[in-house]
């Protein structure tokens, strides 16, 4: 049967995911995060996306961010600073979204910091899940989770490998950088594992127009080592340390430039940062075929420290978040009375502590503290008939922040999805989701004119909760216009509504003096009395031999229900990509279009529109697959533009201008 006559003229001019998702080849890839059980992508109920750990090394990303903005509703505001880049989902960010790497949980103390320092070079892939997720993921889940995952050997060696190792090396003009990365992978009877190292150095950010950023001096060195034992045919153990060191000298806040003040007014220091995360585990058995069981204990840390500059009165500073943490999972298929029941259960805990110093004396920014969360998941994948299912899933939390204050949520999450024909699915849902506020967020304290900033406390603030409902649909197609072609198309349209969300206010200004010059703001994180959302995204890869034609399209509003005021909400996103891929050579374009933010009622935060323009190209030695040179000019145009974000909307830092990069790479 023919694809609707409606449908085709807007698929041949707008068709396709970028290539960040997985390829239109990959028509029965599976995703993790939706339901916390493997799903073929195309049957998930739910808006998510797949990027494979090898477009991060096409692309020649040194953060995740540079690829993961491109996918609908995801977002990285915050300058061109590795450090400074905070992630975005659906407009949630910070601790309203889950973050995730290998399954643990990384938590930030500061929404002017990145909670990610991993080379992208270190990841097999990542799967961004976009709605809400506190059903199966507890506390944080209110714009979704981004999912990391690191190297795997079992991925990379066939059967007939017993080890392999790749070297890469490549050169960015942009921020003057030069990178160094390798991995070995081995295996050796029931054992294998992966060890890579990456390291790296930067220098000043030529940003668009030709305009300079700095000081931005530093090196970085990452490294992974996983291993795992297979103890039986379904039986393995696994444990995987991965730590990051960071020595780089930029303003304290990373997200700043010149913009705060005059040249040479902007204090800077030589910041210190230590990201390290151990884990250890087991997994039972075959989540698609069989009864599944894995539990797992992990340890981070995120250890900021900035050295004393005696020339800008710069005192020794160090912020320090470390979560301790561990889950138990068991996933089993049953049958009765004639339908088909896929039921998971476990349950999450983890404690986040906090401790900051400013020259060995409290830091009344980030108050020192701990918060505990835990909370029991059980979720029922029901098929009602052959081509109808029903997914009900509920959560219990409890969190304690401090000594005393204990609190719960119950989160629950219903979905329908159905079969349409043979190439589609339709899905809806209602979901809720809560997040808890952070030590940060109520007792932030700050004051005086010699500071960049002042914060007010606000020890009265409430969880926020959102309530909303969504409905998609998935579309693949073989043989679509041509015999061999292949089309995948995916939509949602989301509509909830947040009690008590929680945002950062401009409540006054103040005159600021020595060391800095100019206006300062005033911020407080307040409760709004209720804020409304709603948007739409759509993503879809159609391929026709040698060529693949992409687009992705988001939209997003948020306003206050009591004022009519427009909240934090980045504007619509539309990137477009064009992939040919050849026998030696391969080519990309890829756009993305931004327009303005001219609506908030933050008047710091709003933006101008703008469009970017990339080309990358691969090229592969004639019998040697894995001797190749990757090379790519990053905004092409040089246009100087300003992402939006919610964090730090005074410091208008704008983003890394034309760069070219070369890279090659070689695999034994």
């Amino acid at each position: 049967m023919n694809s609707p006559v409606l449908l085709r003229p807007l698929l041949l001019a707008f068709t396709a995911c970028p290539p960040t998702l997985a390829t239109s080849d990959s028509l029965e890839t599976v995703v993790v995060t939706a339901t916390r059980t493997a799903t073929p992508q195309h049957q998930v109920a739910a808006s998510v996306s797949r990027v494979e750990g090898e477009e991060f090394v096409r692309r020649q990303a040194s953060t995740v961010g540079e690829v993961l903005q491109d996918l609908p509703n995801v977002d990285f505001g915050g300058g061109p600073r590795a450090a400074g880049r905070v992630p975005t989902i659906r407009g949630f960010s910070g601790r309203e979204i889950t973050v995730l790497v290998d399954g643990v949980r990384l938590n930030a103390a500061s929404g002017l910091h990145s909670p990610l320092y991993i080379d992208p070079f270190l990841l097999e892939g990542a799967e961004v899940l976009r709605g809400a997720s506190s059903s199966l993921y507890g506390n944080g889940g209110l714009g979704g989770v981004l999912s990391l995952r690191t190297l795997s050997a079992r991925e990379r060696l066939s059967e007939e490998e017993s080890h392999a190792i790749q070297w890469r090396a490549g050169v960015d003009s942009g921020d003057l950088s030069k990178r160094v990365q390798t991995r070995v992978d081995g295996r050796s009877g029931n054992l294998d594992g992966v060890a890579a190292l990456a390291v790296a150095d930067w220098d000043r950010i030529r940003q668009g127009a030709g305009r300079t950023l700095r000081p931005n001096a530093g090196r970085s060195a990452n490294g992974l080592l996983t291993l795992a034992y297979g103890w039986d045919a379904r039986t393995r153990l696994h444990f995987s340390h991965r730590a990051y060191r960071e020595s780089v000298l930029r303003p304290n806040n990373p997200q700043a430039d010149v913009a705060l003040g005059g040249p040479g007014q902007v204090p800077v220091q030589r910041h210190l940062t230590r990201q390290v995360q151990t884990s250890l585990g087991a997994t039972v058995g075959d989540t698609e075929a069989e009864p599944a069981f894995s539990v797992g204990l992990y340890h981070t840390e995120l250890d900021q420290q900035a050295e004393a500059n005696p020339d800008f009165n710069l005192r020794r500073s160090a912020t320090l978040t470390e979560t301790v943490g561990g889950h138990l999972f068991h996933s089993l298929r049953l049958e009765e009375g004639g339908r088909h029941h896929r039921i998971s259960y476990g349950f999450d805990v983890y404690r986040d502590r906090q401790h900051a110093d400013d020259d060995g004396q409290p830091n009344p920014v980030l108050p020192a503290g701990r918060q505990t969360v835990y909370g029991a998941f059980l979720q029922d994948e029901v098929e009602l008939n052959a081509s109808l299912q029903l997914i009900a899933s509920v959560r219990q939390d409890r969190y304690r922040t401090g000594p005393t204050d204990t609190s719960g949520r119950l989160s629950p999450k219903l979905t329908l999805t159905g079969a349409v024909g043979r190439d589609g699915r339709l899905y809806a849902s209602y979901a809720e989701a809560y997040r808890a506020p952070s030590l940060s967020e109520s007792g932030m304290s700050l004051s005086g004119s010699q500071y960049l900033f002042n914060f007010v406390p606000n020890p009265a603030l409430r969880p926020e909760i959102d309530r909303g409902v969504e409905a998609g649909f998935h579309y693949r197609r073989r043989g679509w216009l041509a015999e061999g072609d292949r089309l995948r198309i995916q939509g949602a349209l989301f509509r909830s509504r947040v009690e008590d969300l929680i945002s950062t206010a401009v409540i006054g200004r103040y005159t600021r003096s020595a060391p800095f010059s100019g206006t300062g703001l005033i911020f407080q994180s307040r409760n709004e009395a209720q804020a409304r959302r709603h948007g739409a995204e759509l993503e879809a890869a159609y391929r026709r031999g040698a060529w693949e034609l992409a687009m992705a399209y988001s939209r997003l509003r948020v306003r206050n229900r009591d004022s009519g005021e427009s909240l934090f909400a980045p504007p619509d996103k539309l990137v477009l990509t064009l992939d040919w891929h050849g026998e030696q050579l391969d080519a990309s374009w890829r756009a993305r279009f931004v327009a303005a933010q001219n609506d908030d009622a933050t008047v710091a935060r709003r933006t101008a529109g703008y469009g970017v323009h990339d080309l990358f190209l691969r090229w592969r030695w004639a019998g040697h697959d894995r001797l190749r040179l990757d090379a790519a000019i990053g905004n092409l145009f040089d246009k100087h533009y300003v992402v939006y974000q919610s964090a730090n909307p005074s410091a208008r830092t704008a983003e890394m201008g034309r760069a070219y990069r070369l890279a090659i790479s070689a695999g034994f």
